[in-house]
């Protein structure tokens, strides 16, 4: 199978809407689905809130992976060295505002827990400012009717080879079990891990990892 990857450095709306659209049933409409109260008509608004936050000022990149007689089957989020999401905002107020407006406040309230936990635990694992100064890998979704078809390796593997080429690490984050394996197969190693508060009603926690990848030094396969 002939999988085109490209990076789409000014998507229009249309397009935008597409992504996420894409992205959103990667995950079965199911992507952080507690902390948004179950609310499914939430979850491309989410999506589209990682994709317009990457085109804002140009802090991030969106990836897409094209087949030939499909189109667009797969779409990746990355931020390169130097950004993060949400960083400023005008990233915030490219949809995540309008996102957390639509909330509850229990779940807004969880989500800047959520974030805070998060950093402290990305900056624990990986070191003081190794993340911002690595190729971050925010979002990647495969539409479901391409799934397991080496899709999200290309898409993992052409923004690694960005990162080598500006001698710099991939990093990311993931929760489950299945998640963890496929990283660790796409020979990312875990630097750390650490319990996230669960959405609300829960009062438990989740396991969250973070993954690192030397491509600052390794030679990577063709």
């Amino acid at each position: 199978m002939s999988v085109t990857v490209r990076e789409v450095p000014a998507p229009s709306d249309e397009e935008l809407n597409q992504y996420a659209k894409l992205l959103a049933e990667s995950f079965g409409y199911q992507f952080f689905a507690g902390g948004l109260g179950g609310d499914k008509s939430l979850q491309e608004p989410m999506m589209l809130a990682h994709l317009a936050a990457a085109v804002v000022n140009g802090a991030g990149e969106i990836h897409i992976a094209e087949l030939p007689e499909a189109g667009v089957a797969g779409v990746a989020v990355w931020f390169g060295p130097g950004h993060k999401f949400l960083e400023s905002e005008a990233q915030r107020n490219a949809g995540w505002n309008q996102l957390m407006d639509r909330l509850e406040p229990k779940y807004r309230e969880w989500w800047s827990t959520f974030l805070a936990q998060y950093d402290a635990l990305v900056e624990r694992s990986l070191g003081p400012g190794v993340k911002i100064g690595a190729y971050h890998l925010q979002l990647i979704g495969v539409a479901p009717d391409h799934q397991k078809k080496g899709i999200a390796t290309a898409l993992t593997t052409y923004a690694e080879s960005k990162a080598h080429a500006v001698k710099v690490p991939s990093v990311l984050e993931t929760a489950g079990p299945t998640n963890v394996a496929v990283y660790k197969a796409l020979q990312y190693e875990v630097a750390g891990s650490g319990p996230i508060q669960a959405p609300p009603p829960s009062e438990g926690t989740f396991e969250m990892f973070v993954f690192i990848k030397h491509t600052e030094e390794a030679k990577l396969e063709a």
